[in-house]
C-alpha cells in the first residue's frame, strides 16, 4: 500500500467513515458475455475461471481482463509507436542501453566524470 493510500484510508476514518465497500463508479459494466459465462458454468461447474476466460477471448494483462482482439486502430498505434522508436534509436541508441531481465528493465548509462580540480 502506498503513502497517498494510506493517508486517504486515514482521513476517511478519521473522519468518522468506516465503510470500505467502493463507491458506484461510471462507466458500462460488461454484461455482453454473461448468457455465455452462465451456461458454461452450468455445463460444467468444475470449470475454471482462468480457462473459461481465455475460451472467451479474454486474457490476463496488468490484473484486468481485456479482450484480446484489437481493433484497427490499436493496431496502426503499435505500428507507429514501434517506427518512432527505432528511428529515435538511429540518431540516438538508447536500446544498447537496456538490460532486461525476469519482468525488469533497467536503463544502463555509464557517465564519465571529469575531475573538476585537485586539492
Amino acid at each position: 500500500m502506498s503513502v497517498r493510500v494510506a493517508q486517504t484510508w486515514f482521513k476517511r476514518f478519521q473522519s468518522g467513515n468506516f465503510d470500505v465497500t467502493d463507491k458506484r463508479r461510471s462507466g458500462r459494466p460488461i454484461m455482453d458475455k454473461i448468457d455465455a459465462i452462465f451456461e458454461k458454468v452450468e455445463q460444467d461447474q468444475h470449470i475454471r475461471i482462468l480457462a473459461h476466460l481465455k475460451k472467451t477471448g479474454y486474457t490476463k494483462k496488468l490484473d484486468i481482463w481485456v479482450p484480446h482482439e484489437l481493433t484497427e486502430r490499436n493496431l496502426m498505434n503499435r505500428v507507429l509507436i514501434c517506427d518512432s522508436i527505432l528511428r529515435r534509436n538511429e540518431t540516438e541508441p538508447f536500446l544498447k542501453k537496456l538490460i532486461t531481465g525476469y519482468e525488469k528493465w533497467i536503463t544502463y548509462d555509464k557517465n564519465v566524470r571529469k575531475r573538476s580540480g585537485s586539492i
